[in-house]
């Protein structure tokens, strides 16, 4: 059963957030034998880089099972894409060295030569093939990057080293989207299946996998690699509590901790660590589950969904609970995204305006209603959510809060299966950095529902179909817009991710949640 979160006192070491689609959440598969950070004291004086994060993959190796946080932190120790996005929203090569536009439907892609998976074999024009194979066939049909790319038709090797990649419908982002297109090496897959290589995955990518166990990753530097690492091995530790995470730090038992808050870096840093704060290209919002609500709900009335945007100081808790690091949001989507619209701006904190539109609405003693967050980990999100419900009761608005695992909240988005009238959630264009990434998941185009705007969708359908550039941004920008005013959700903040880094940490950078693992060294 959920539990009812307090409007005054939260259990310690407790976080609630939004996460990115198919992040979070703990593996259900166990590998070898149990392992703890324990194991990992006894190498503070080697080369081996240790991270903690909030929980292995679910789907252990299988790329294709999503970009978010934490997974992507051992997806992208392991495989590549063609492309790489950068924190800017420039596209960098990787395994693709160079690309152009043929005509509409088609992009040439020039691939990196002398690349080797780690079992040595080649890669080739032939793994992008086999890659662009799997996710158009039918049992990719539950891969949510088989979704993502989901405008890519087939692909064609006009030799080892040049590949072209047709869609079904203009995609003039397609290099940005081809950074999802994890390549895995074709044999392995063929010999092992989807199941088979999750356990025993093989890429390009600077460390390849040793071991799996029940908290535990081990992988070693994959040395014949393109981009080998400056350390000799990963070790990445499941710990999903957040005050595990900090007092690994604070032992040297790891060198990077994921998740943390404001709070923990303070922590680390007075034990001689330091802290790193990452921006996101995802937005924070308590979503309206307006399909699955009863017609005469309040929420169902526009009106009352501007003014609960209009009751929430969002300024005040961004001071107070980040620092003033991050910034209120205005739509869903950042100002890094492609699409974002510069016109649009946060809903200001006036609640005589919210008293008044509820009012207007035939509300004005208030309402009541249930939203649900996660329990993951995050960057002060439990306390961001008590100051909504805070601010809303001070116009007489109730929101009630529960929790839910992850598992509930990807049976919500995938079978529309939900408890209550809303529920916190990322609003991610990670890692394409287009806006029209989660304006298609929060729309009727999804497959279950929680919001459906025909005129709205109409619009995204006919943004994507778009061949120019310059009018997709137009139509992304007239998307953004249009959610701004319908109010589908109370837009909280742009996510940033705090992380923690230990005094051995040299060369540490992220893009976009993406960790720099080539270029990290670790010191005496």
């Amino acid at each position: 059963m959920s539990r009812l979160i307090t409007l005054i006192v939260f259990g310690a070491g407790l976080i609630f957030g939004g996460v990115w689609l198919f992040g979070s959440t703990e593996p259900t598969v166990v590998q070898t034998q149990s392992s703890s950070t324990s194991d990992a004291s006894t190498s503070s004086d080697s080369k081996i880089l240790r991270l903690g994060v909030v929980s292995l993959p679910p789907a252990l190796g299988n790329p294709y099972r999503g970009t978010g946080v934490p997974t992507i932190y051992t997806y992208r120790a392991m495989f590549e894409g063609l492309t790489f996005v950068t924190e800017d929203g420039d596209v960098q090569p990787r395994l693709a060295t160079s690309w152009e536009r043929v005509d509409d439907l088609t992009w040439k892609f020039n691939l990196r030569r002398n690349v080797l998976f780690h079992n040595g074999v080649p890669f080739t024009a032939d793994a992008v093939v086999f890659a662009v194979e799997y996710l158009r066939s039918d049992e990719a049909r539950v891969e949510p990057i088989a979704r993502d790319l989901g405008a890519i038709e087939r692909a064609e090797a006009l030799d080892e080293h040049t590949v072209l990649i047709h869609t079904g419908v203009a995609a003039p982002l397609l290099p940005a989207l081809t950074e999802a297109l994890m390549i895995v090496e074709p044999g392995q897959w063929q010999r092992l299946g989807r199941e088979g290589f999750a356990v025993e995955p093989v890429g390009t990518g600077p460390f390849k996998l040793v071991e799996w166990s029940e908290a535990k990753a081990t992988l070693d530097a994959h040395r014949a690699g393109w981009r080998p690492p400056k350390v000799d091995g990963l070790h990445i530790f499941a710990l999903p509590d957040t005050s595990s995470r900090v007092q690994a730090m604070l032992s040297d038992r790891l060198d990077i901790a994921v998740a943390m808050s404001r709070d923990n870096i303070l922590a680390v840093e007075s034990g001689g660590g330091r802290g790193d704060i990452g921006t996101t290209i995802s937005v924070l919002g308590i979503s309206f589950i307006l399909t699955k609500t009863a017609d005469d709900h309040p929420i169902q009335d526009k009106r009352v969904r501007q003014a609960l945007n209009y009751a929430v100081n969002k300024d005040a808790y961004i001071e107070a609970l980040f620092g003033g690091l991050t910034k209120a949001s205005s739509q869903p989507t950042t100002e890094a995204a492609f699409g974002h619209n510069p016109s649009v701006s946060p809903y200001p904190f006036d609640p005589d305006r919210a008293r008044a539109l509820l009012a207007e609405a035939g509300y004005p003693d208030g309402f009541s209603f249930t939203a649900q967050v996660t329990i993951g980990g995050g960057a002060s999100l439990a306390p961001a959510y008590q100051q909504v419900a805070a601010d809303l009761l001070n116009v007489g608005v109730v929101m009630t809060l529960r929790t839910m695992p992850v598992q509930q909240l990807i049976r919500g988005i995938q079978e529309g299966e939900w408890r209550g009238e809303a529920f916190g959630m990322n609003y991610s264009a990670e890692r394409t950095t287009d806006a029209l990434r989660p304006a298609r998941l929060h729309s009727c185009i999804q497959r279950t529902p929680w919001y459906c705007n025909e005129d709205l969708t109409e619009k995204i359908r006919t943004a994507f179909a778009t061949s120019d550039l310059e009018d997709r941004r137009r139509l992304t920008e007239e998307v953004m817009a249009i959610y701004h005013d319908d109010a589908p959700a109370i837009w909280m903040h742009e996510v940033i991710m705090f992380k923690a880094l230990g005094p051995r940490v040299k060369n540490f950078r992220q893009d976009l949640t993406v960790l720099n693992y080539d270029e990290i060294e670790l010191v005496p």
